[in-house]
């Protein structure tokens, strides 16, 4: 077949273009480091890529969630810390203030050491995390759950609702705690008691003469010297004088019996009413506050109990988070030729579809120059 010199210089031009466009792509492939680049590349791995990029973003979301979780139960985990200690200290001063031997001015300093010991608790209250949102006032995260009222009292401003996270595609978390649960909860209100606890230092003790000792209060004396009887013994000798008669030879006697009866009965009920200020109520109202801040631990620990089963839980989705995201990833590579071993293919398709340009263009140049001219010479 005879081919014209037209034809063979559209044909090795057509060719030659051929291999500059391979040369071209193996470069832009390369450069890219993934083999499919337009979705006519492949149409079928470019939508899959597609469908596990949206789902890898989605994981990435929900990471970028659980480290926002974390840090807000972080706050609410030291913030139930410091209440504790907080509480622990308490507990301590009212057994130090409890002591016969501890003067009045020691506890009004401690009194004054405690009103600062509530603007802290206070502030424990008013935590924000790294949002800026306050983790004890539910879903009135912008503003202090906590303040003073016009009398004094702080109250919440908060309300039971708990902010929330979505930090797995099945798994909606609460990052906070609700204020009045835990500073308020079960009628046990820890700022009043550290507000009474303030007031009932500031009270100076003085001992009074209606302190009598247990045994005292609970028996009195016959002057006939017939040895200690129990109050309930009054009843029965005023009974004794009222069945008497005035006429009666032992009358006298009774009616003394009767009121050195009454006498020890009151002293009696004195001893068990101590008056105000007195180291005996001190103690009484001490030891209510220790049971009363006991019992309010015990709904602290339990929150803070609840908040790192929620860090742990976190750290269990973190690292199933980074496995499916590796997944992901190792998919995605895989679809769109980003391995490797795809990179070092495509390094060795360049190196050919060079080397065959390079033939073409010595065959055009040689192909071309053949005219008639040449054998006639």
């Amino acid at each position: 077949m005879r081919i014209s010199t037209n034809m063979l210089y559209q044909l090795s031009n057509t060719d030659l273009t051929n291999m500059q466009g391979s040369i071209l792509k193996l470069t832009q492939q390369i450069n890219a480091g993934q083999t499919v680049l337009l979705p006519s590349d492949s149409p079928i791995a470019a939508a899959r890529a597609l469908d596990l990029a949206q789902t890898q973003a989605l994981n990435t979301q929900f990471a970028t969630n659980r480290n926002n979780a974390n840090s807000s139960l972080a706050t609410v985990s030291n913030a139930l810390t410091s209440v504790t200690n907080m509480m622990t200290k308490l507990k301590s001063d009212i057994i130090q203030a409890g002591d016969a031997s501890f003067s009045n001015a020691e506890r009004a300093n401690m009194a004054t050491e405690l009103k600062g010991n509530l603007q802290e608790m206070l502030g424990f209250a008013n935590s924000t995390d790294g949002l800026g949102n306050y983790v004890f006032g539910g879903y009135k995260s912008g503003s202090a759950p906590f303040s003073f009222d016009d009398s004094g009292n702080i109250v919440y401003n908060g309300d039971q609702g708990a902010q929330t996270l979505q930090v797995d595609s099945t798994r909606q978390m609460e990052v906070s705690v609700s204020g009045q649960a835990v500073f308020q909860g079960n009628g046990q209100d820890t700022f009043k008691m550290m507000q009474n606890l303030i007031t009932l230092l500031a009270v100076p003790t003085t001992e009074a003469a209606n302190n009598a000792d247990t045994q005292a209060a609970n028996t009195f004396e016959y002057p006939a010297g017939s040895g200690l009887f129990p109050i309930a013994a009054y009843n029965t000798a005023q009974a004794a004088l009222d069945a008497a008669q005035p006429t009666d030879p032992n009358y006298a006697t009774l009616l003394t019996q009767a009121a050195n009866a009454k006498l020890a009965s009151d002293k009696a009920d004195a001893a068990r009413t101590p008056i105000a200020g007195s180291q005996a109520s001190l103690t009484r109202s001490l030891n209510t506050l220790h049971a009363s801040i006991t019992s309010q631990m015990s709904n602290i620990e339990s929150a803070t109990a609840s908040v790192g089963a929620r860090q742990n839980e976190l750290d269990n989705l973190d690292a199933q988070g980074k496995v499916l995201d590796q997944q992901y990833t190792q998919t995605t590579n895989d679809l769109l030729g980003r391995n490797l071993s795809d990179t070092t293919a495509l390094v060795s398709q360049l190196s050919l579809q060079q080397q065959y340009l390079q033939a073409a263009q010595k065959v055009f140049v040689s192909t071309s120059s053949l005219t008639l001219l040449n054998y006639l010479k």
